[in-house]
């Protein structure tokens, strides 16, 4: 990870939430699910704020990928499938997302429990 917000997240904290990222940077960070609560009260806690998420299907030898190519899964088994989407699905603030990803998407008739978040963060 490189950049100027290379001191936000260390590899260790990427490793304790089970966060993939997808190339350099602070952006498409795959986040588990289960994880997605922990990690988003750890960027509030350390004034993180994220700008946005796009969708990765995770993909296994019992699901077909949702979407384009991406990497394979360096903490669960099978791969990632890059969602096409025209723009980051974005809030004002961390506790936006958590509602949004724990309430509103499991609720949604779009809700798909392949896809997982990938944050954006500033």
């Amino acid at each position: 990870m490189r950049g100027e917000n290379y001191d936000m997240l260390s590899r260790d904290d990427l490793k304790t939430y089970k966060i993939q990222p997808v190339g350099d940077g602070m952006i498409d960070l795959i986040c588990p699910i289960e994880n997605v609560v922990a990690f988003i009260d750890f960027c509030s806690t350390r004034s993180i704020q994220i700008k946005g998420f796009t969708w990765w299907c995770h993909v296994t030898d019992k699901h077909e990928p949702c979407g384009m190519g991406g990497p394979k899964s360096i903490y669960f088994d099978g791969w990632f499938s890059e969602i096409q989407m025209d723009t980051l699905i974005s809030f004002d603030t961390n506790e936006d997302y958590r509602n949004y990803l724990m309430t509103e998407w499991k609720n949604s008739s779009d809700y798909k429990e392949c896809y997982w978040p990938a944050f954006w963060l500033e």
